[in-house]
């Protein structure tokens, strides 16, 4: 199986590149994540459940999961290193790869086998992740740019798959579904026209509480990864403790406002002007200002999850930079790589 380290994605010179191309698929993938998910045997979770993963695909699981903040159900996400290297267990373990060959989450659910049952998510069959666990879960469904976005999706699908049958939510997943196919047609051009008024930015803060908080730092990774710009995921009142001593006319603050943070947005929305920061709130009032309308605070994170995406490739577009990539068509950046994770390892 090659992927990521081992194999670059197609090189594109300009838009639509291959990111944009795996965003417009995200209802289809999630069509394959769902048809995927209606074949896993969960038989074996019972009053605990984990999830672990690493980057995207921990903060997919961290998406998807939330939902059983709103009942009694023991659960938590937890990244793979600190599982390896600082737990132990025995509740279900569910371990998130995209490619299922992530050395630490592979290591980490051999380690939880030895305690717990365990299953594997992963795009691919056969690969180490698939078998390394108890119960193997396939998606059939490739994400072709090294920024995962589709993958993302198809992660927290599965991830809320789980989390709806461990609590018995009976969560309506296909009209989710559905509103996520209607914005991503919807929310383009405006994420677009948002991009053409942040062209001097070159450090970002993205705010978020709540179902928000894995999204703000889901974002973040991917305006790094896309756009090669400096950027930071935050817990909504943690940013006010430190973070202003480095905010400048170069900085862009994004507000993720769910009803809770409204006030407290306002403010730093206001309060940033004074030091030449400009805003853009979604679901709120900035410089710029974003609305979607989610119909509660879960649909609110995957929406604003994929907004994110889109003035991430924008962002990058305009740059003239290719956001598949990774910065890998640079061969110093590709050394680093292949030290930290070398073939086969990612």
């Amino acid at each position: 199986m090659a992927d990521m380290t081992d194999q670059l994605p197609e090189v594109r010179k300009s838009h639509p590149y291959v990111m944009y191309e795996m965003m417009k698929d995200i209802p289809n993938g999630i069509d394959r994540t769902l048809s995927s998910m209606q074949n896993a045997d969960l038989s074996f979770i019972g009053d605990d459940l984990i999830f672990l993963g690493n980057g995207t695909a921990y903060h997919s699981a961290y998406v998807g999961s939330q939902i059983l903040d709103r009942v009694s159900k023991r659960h938590a996400v937890v990244q793979a290193y600190e599982y390896l290297n600082y737990m132990q267990s025995n509740a279900a373990t569910i371990a998130i790869s995209h490619t299922g060959k992530t050395k630490s989450t592979v290591d980490a659910v051999i380690k939880a086998r030895k305690t717990a049952k365990t299953a594997g998510i992963t795009h691919y069959a056969d690969s180490p992740l698939y078998n390394s666990v108890d119960y193997p879960i396939a998606i059939a469904d490739e994400d072709k740019s090294l920024c995962n976005t589709k993958a993302f999706f198809n992660n927290a699908f599965a991830s809320l798959y789980i989390a709806d049958y461990y609590g018995n939510l009976s969560y309506d997943m296909k009209n989710l579904r559905s509103e996520i196919a209607k914005h991503v047609g919807k929310d383009d051009p405006e994420m677009r026209s948002a991009a053409e008024e942040l062209d001097q930015i070159d450090d970002i803060f993205v705010l978020g509480s709540g179902f928000n908080f894995p999204v703000a730092r889901e974002a973040a990774q991917k305006i790094k990864e896309a756009t090669h710009i400096h950027a930071e995921g935050i817990e909504f009142e943690e940013f006010n403790h430190g973070c202003t001593a480095v905010m400048d006319e170069n900085t862009l603050v994004i507000l993720i406002e769910g009803e809770k943070d409204r006030a407290r947005g306002d403010q730093i929305a206001r309060a940033s002007r004074y030091v030449g920061s400009k805003t853009l709130a979604i679901n709120g009032v900035g410089d710029i200002s974003v609305y979607n309308d989610p119909q509660d605070d879960l649909s609110a994170a995957f929406l604003n999850t994929l907004d994110l995406y889109y003035l991430a490739y924008y962002l990058a577009v305009r740059r003239n930079i290719n956001p598949d990539m990774l910065r890998f068509e640079d061969r110093r950046y590709r050394d680093y790589d292949s030290v930290v994770f070398p073939p086969g390892e990612h």
